[in-house]
């Protein structure tokens, strides 16, 4: 197969072709049977996928190892990544172009976007809705308990406003734990 790009891009295309996608194994054990396990593979796309550039002005918020329907155990890796913007804490300040990630977990995306998003209050430990991610981590674990959830992400500047930047919502259904 031949890729032709720009110019410009061709030092990034090669040696982004050269790096394989990433793994992780949380557990060394022998497989279970047949349960998705999202945290052993980074990346799903090929290649060439991951060296196109994106046009100018296309932003896109996705997570890199879940996909709709996987079916996980507690406490799970969960990885994300946005393009078209840059990710920066909350401490850097205003810092135009960028922002950090939010997980909304089982609930839809917020009418009023010119709010910040809300935090979770201390004793809703057990009922997460809302992870902040002001430190501008782009993976984190989740402890959920048992059952479906929905995920989405969500892009927002330093104040927690949103950028109205979100991921597809992603439908995990999380099994009860072995043993």
């Amino acid at each position: 197969m031949k890729i032709q790009l720009k110019k410009n891009y061709a030092p990034y295309a090669i040696a982004l072709l050269a790096l394989p996608c990433l793994t992780f194994s949380a557990d060394k054990a022998k497989p279970g049977p047949a349960v998705n396990a999202p945290d052993t593979t980074v990346c799903s796309s090929n290649a060439v996928e991951r060296t196109l550039p994106f046009p100018v002005g296309d932003k896109a918020l996705y997570f890199l190892n879940l996909r709709d329907g996987d079916k996980v155990r507690s406490p799970f890796r969960v990885a994300f990544s946005v393009s078209g913007m840059g990710v920066a804490p909350v401490q850097a300040g205003n810092i135009d172009g960028t922002g950090h990630h939010h997980i909304l977990i089982d609930l839809d995306l917020p009418q009023d976007i010119k709010k910040p998003i809300p935090f979770d209050t201390a004793e809703e430990f057990q009922h997460q809705h809302y992870k902040h991610f002001g430190k501008g981590e782009t993976e984190t674990v989740l402890n959920l308990p048992p059952g479906k959830h929905k995920l989405r992400l969500m892009f927002a500047n330093h104040q927690h406003v949103p950028y109205y930047i979100a991921s597809k919502e992603v439908n995990i259904e999380v099994l009860a734990s072995k043993g």
